[in-house]
């Protein structure tokens, strides 16, 4: 279990390149990560067609820094994600453009993906349906935000992993586990399936409340960096003043040895950081929820979580665009004169149509 974390004081964009060649150098440099070959797969978090200034993507200041200092040391970079929704060359060149990407792409030297093909890759017990650039690369790196998150309470480089399996087989994923503690195993699963080189987690600006696309942009001023994606997180949700037990994905690597279960077991190099002095909110899902639900038996859980957690509501923002109703795992909305329409039957509480509407109509 590695725990070392590298936190670097970052307090704007523009000193995004700076904070990521120190904590490169701190960590053996670029080529140090290149032991197994050269082909180098950087994988930012790119939710969905959003400016960078919302905070709900990993900033292109930070992915070009990232992937320029690869490029420099010898490396073939392809910058790749599969987003929320399809996975086909029009729907990634709109998102690519909308986070930054084609400048971070033609700032660093690296290259966008646009081959929407797959592999299927056997893990334990689990088949993951990879994009082929995350299966054909040589190391991955991980370039995650740092927002509070819906079903998983928080997300950052080890969420960001879930970007790596190819289109809507990830809504297929929320629908085989609805239970947000096995859908966190299988997280947990994915991550040591894909086992990234290098991680970082973008903190110099966040999101906290309704993430992981709609709440407030917060002020952080830091970048995480580690080999271990568990442990940045913990570091980043230390440092935010969120509670690690409260996250189902922390609690899972704990489990499995992966990463210590406070912050304070954490090996912190770099710069010394504060506590925000106003911690992050959590998302109002887990704020109106009562957390010792994660610890009872599931038979009980599930029940309790159908009675307790929030159906999703459909704003006056709605536009009857469909987004939402395209992305649910479980057919549970549809859209009818102009507005979408939840059968809360079927919804099993995920929150994919939170997660992906463009106009923020989605409450809770």
């Amino acid at each position: 279990m590695n725990s070392e974390v590298f936190l670097a004081a970052c307090p704007d964009y523009g000193q995004a390149e700076a904070a990521v060649e120190r904590a490169l150098a701190a960590l053996g440099g670029p080529e140090r990560f290149l032991a197994k070959g050269r082909r180098v797969l950087v994988k930012p978090n790119l939710l969905m067609a959003r400016a960078p200034q919302t905070a709900t993507t990993a900033h292109p200041a930070v992915v070009a820094a990232v992937a320029a200092a690869f490029v420099r040391a010898g490396a073939e970079v392809t910058i790749a994600d599969s987003p929320g929704g399809p996975f086909n060359a029009p729907y990634l060149a709109q998102v690519y453009r909308a986070c930054g990407m084609d400048e971070a792409a033609a700032r660093s030297g690296a290259r966008l993906n646009t081959d929407c093909s797959h592999r299927d890759v056997r893990f334990r017990t689990r088949s993951f349906r990879l994009m082929t650039p995350v299966a054909e690369a040589d190391a991955v790196i991980s370039v995650g935000k740092a927002k509070t998150h819906m079903l998983t309470y928080f997300t950052g480089a080890a969420k960001n992993l879930y970007g790596c399996v190819a289109g809507l087989e990830k809504a297929a994923w929320h629908s085989r586990l609805p239970d947000a503690e096995r859908f966190c195993a299988m997280l947990a699963d994915l991550a040591e399936c894909v086992a990234p080189a290098l991680s970082f987690v973008d903190a110099v600006e966040g999101m906290d409340g309704k993430g992981p696309s709609g709440g407030r942009v917060r002020q952080v001023g830091l970048l995480a960096a580690s080999e271990n994606p568990f442990a940045a997180d913990l570091a980043v949700m230390d440092v935010v003043g969120l509670d690690p037990q409260r996250a189902p994905l922390h609690r899972e690597a704990v489990r499995r040895g992966l990463v210590p279960e406070r912050a304070a077991a954490l090996t912190l190099r770099g710069d010394p950081v504060a506590p925000l002095a106003e911690p992050f909110v959590p998302s109002a899902r887990l704020r109106n929820s009562h957390s010792m639900l994660g610890y009872l038996p599931r038979p009980l859980r599930v029940p309790l979580q159908r009675l307790l957690l929030p159906f999703p509501r459909f704003g006056d923002r709605c536009v009857g665009c469909g987004r939402c109703a395209a992305a649910c795992p479980r057919g549970a909305i549809a859209v009818r004169d102009g507005r979408a329409v939840l059968d809360k039957k079927k919804c099993i509480q995920c929150y994919c149509c939170h997660e992906l509407c463009p106009a923020r109509a989605v409450e809770l």
